[in-house]
């Protein structure tokens, strides 16, 4: 009985495992132009303190810099 569930256990971490997120790399990310979603957070939040409607038509852009 013991031995069943720790292969149960042992295929159900194999499996678990196989469902991680890819893990980048400095080469995968440095240089990369994403949007700038911190930006848009302050940006949307001072738009709510003064009532006003903000519409994004794009978002504003940066390029990722790796510090190691």
């Amino acid at each position: 009985m013991r031995a069943v569930i720790a292969l149960s256990i042992v295929v159900a971490a194999g499996v678990l495992s196989a469902c991680a997120p890819v893990q980048y790399t400095k080469a995968d990310l440095d240089g990369r132009i994403v949007c700038d979603t911190e930006r848009m957070d302050r940006i949307d939040r001072a738009a709510r303190r003064e009532n006003k409607e903000v519409h994004w038509v794009s978002c504003p852009l940066v390029t990722l810099r790796v510090v190691s």
